[in-house]
């Protein structure tokens, strides 16, 4: 019963899991995770609902029909389908658009940059360049939250979690709601930086 159809199964119930999960109303919470296939369209919901349970800076926002721009630093760890089921949600009444960061992208260009491992040499660097702008940043690098970063996904075990660096939210003036706290391990800016 364990044979190559039951695995596909398997992973075809929990990615019909997650997409159901993706687009609910509920806050993101723990989710445990059975397969790779499964951790990064888990990730790319934890920033949809990271991005409907935050209030933007004042200004963040060209005009009120901006979209909520998703930048992504480096390689692309999400799957097209994925990110194309993304594109036809709305967050707080801004369309989602998913794009490449680039070095040459000014700060307002990105509602949200999320930085994956593979960029784990440069987070400080694309941190020190967004200092200062209405951008969330969101990482799934060990102490990413603790150097600057405002939202660090981990996984634990097979469970995804998150940490937030509460300070560097209010110092950017976002307002997180006390949903993504309660659920959040709060992380403090390591001060030998």
């Amino acid at each position: 019963m364990n044979g190559p159809w039951h695995k596909r199964a398997s992973s075809c119930i929990a990615f019909l899991m997650m997409v159901l999960w993706v687009f609910s109303s509920a806050p993101p919470r723990a989710l445990a995770l059975n397969g790779e296939d499964v951790e990064y369209p888990a990730k790319l919901a934890f920033l949809y609902n990271f991005a409907k349970f935050i209030e933007w800076p004042p200004g963040s926002y060209r005009s009120p029909n901006s979209p909520l721009v998703i930048c992504i630093a480096g390689h692309d760890p999400f799957s097209a389908g994925t990110e194309n089921e993304l594109r036809t949600r709305t967050a707080l009444g801004h369309a989602i658009e998913i794009r490449a960061f680039l070095a040459t992208d000014t700060s307002s260009i990105c509602s949200m940059v999320f930085i994956p491992v593979t960029e784990r040499d440069q987070a400080d660097n694309i941190l020190r360049g967004l200092k200062g702008s209405n951008t969330l940043t969101v990482g799934e690098i060990e102490g990413f939250a603790a150097r600057g970063g405002m939202i660090n996904l981990t996984v634990e075990g097979n469970r995804l979690h998150f940490e937030i660096n509460r300070l560097a939210a209010e110092r950017a003036g976002f307002k997180i709601s006390s949903k993504l706290f309660n659920l959040a391990k709060i992380v403090l800016d390591d001060e030998r930086r």
